[in-house]
């Protein structure tokens, strides 16, 4: 490789090449030494140089398979641009969906007949249109690093891949929950059990799961109705542990009022979690945001030393021995129901819709940016809209004499 130059300085070896230019225009040179030998230095000066050339992300090869190149760019790049959750979200995408069909390919090989042909295996696999965005988003951002700044390729060669039409935009079954099936279902989950509390709260507020189980007491008001979402427990995939994290978006960060009933049994459970402290004493488990790991939440038992970097957090929903509620637990026991957590938000807001509210304020309750987003996705054409819809024509044409003479004139 022409551009590393090796000398000896001494009794020691050490490799330079030139990196661009300065801002002031002068040469940037890359020198280190202390190597035995020539060879040693060369070698050194080699990896060194692929490793600057190619973004500094550790690729040491010029041939370098999806997998490998996607690995490094998500431990190096995204690490620094994109939260921890989301990485964990990039993981399972690579793996499931991106790893299994590129096995063995290198970067250099890709073609877009090749990355057309992956698109189309995803959608016969009756995987929703977001899905396969999400995972062609992905591998298109590491592809344009791979061209700059990694210098792998010349080109990305997933630029003008498009997505087949004929897509399913949706998989997730999204079910309205009738006042008379979430009666039954909360009857099979009574007080005390650590599923009472969380149910009540997805049917009566909509809120996200991950909203839910990082409910804090501190942002609730039970004098004033209210209940404030400032963070989420989310789960990190790589790492296999649960941390508090920011929330989806800025408009997440919301305060809204909630029910007498609510109100009425937070206020009842809250009373029971002070009695079953009492009761478990110092085997009852506190949760605690470790602040010196990225959040980490820790389950420790009362009577457990605490950690100066933790600081307690009070949760809603716990089991009786003080035990957070996870998300998995949560999705286990709902789809024994038939339903998911979208279930619960899509009730919420199509009940909301039908009796009054505004799309708007059905948009700030959810958390949502706009109102567009909240009328696509969680309000549903049921029966009730229909009819309410046609009431409307038929006032309409009831209180202007002129729709009703114009209707008669065609009739005649």
């Amino acid at each position: 490789m022409a551009q590393v130059r090796v000398r000896k300085r001494g009794q020691t070896w050490s490799y330079a090449f030139e990196a661009g230019k300065t801002e002031d225009g002068k040469r940037k040179v890359i020198e280190k030494g202390g190597f035995p030998t020539s060879d040693d230095a060369y070698d050194a000066g080699v990896a060194a140089y692929t490793d600057w050339r190619h973004g500094n992300i550790g690729i040491v090869t010029e041939a370098i398979t999806v997998k490998t190149f996607i690995r490094n760019w998500l431990d190096n790049v995204a690490v620094l641009n994109v939260r921890r959750t989301t990485i964990g979200e990039y993981e399972v995408i690579a793996r499931n969906w991106i790893f299994p069909y590129f096995s063995g390919v290198t970067v250099q090989s890709l073609t877009p007949i090749l990355l057309d042909k992956w698109i189309r295996s995803l959608a016969k696999k009756k995987l929703s249109k977001n899905s396969i965005r999400n995972a062609y988003v992905l591998l298109h951002q590491v592809l344009n690093y791979a061209v700059y700044p990694a210098g792998l390729i010349t080109s990305n060669p997933s630029e003008y891949i498009k997505l087949p039409r004929t897509t399913p935009t949706g998989i997730i079954k999204r079910t309205i929950i009738s006042q008379e099936q979430f009666n039954e279902i909360i009857g099979r989950y009574p007080f005390g059990t650590p599923l009472h509390v969380p149910l009540l709260l997805l049917y009566h507020t909509g809120m996200r799961q991950g909203e839910m189980v990082g409910l804090s007491w501190e942002n609730i008001d039970l004098k004033h109705h209210t209940i404030t979402i400032v963070q989420q427990i989310t789960y990190h995939t790589i790492q296999k542990e649960w941390h508090f994290s920011p929330l989806k978006t800025d408009s997440s960060n919301r305060q809204f009022i909630i029910d007498n009933f609510l109100v009425e049994k937070l206020s009842q459970w809250k009373e029971q979690q002070e009695k079953n402290e009492k009761l478990y004493g110092d085997s009852y488990v506190h949760i605690y945001r470790d602040t010196g790991h990225d959040d980490e939440l820790i389950q420790m038992s009362k009577g457990l030393e605490q950690q100066p970097e933790w600081v307690r957090v009070p949760l809603v929903c716990t089991w009786k021995t003080g035990k957070a509620v996870s998300v998995h637990y949560l999705s286990m026991h709902l789809r024994k129901e038939g339903l998911n957590a979208h279930s619960f938000r899509h009730t919420h807001a199509t009940t909301l819709i039908e009796n009054g509210a505004t799309p708007k304020g059905v948009a700030g309750r959810l958390g949502h940016q706009s109102a567009v987003i909240t009328q696509n996705l969680y309000t549903h054409n049921t029966e009730k809209l229909q009819r309410d819809t046609a009431a409307v024509f038929e006032k309409m044409m009831q209180t202007k004499p002129e729709c009703r003479q114009n209707a008669d004139n065609e009739e005649k």
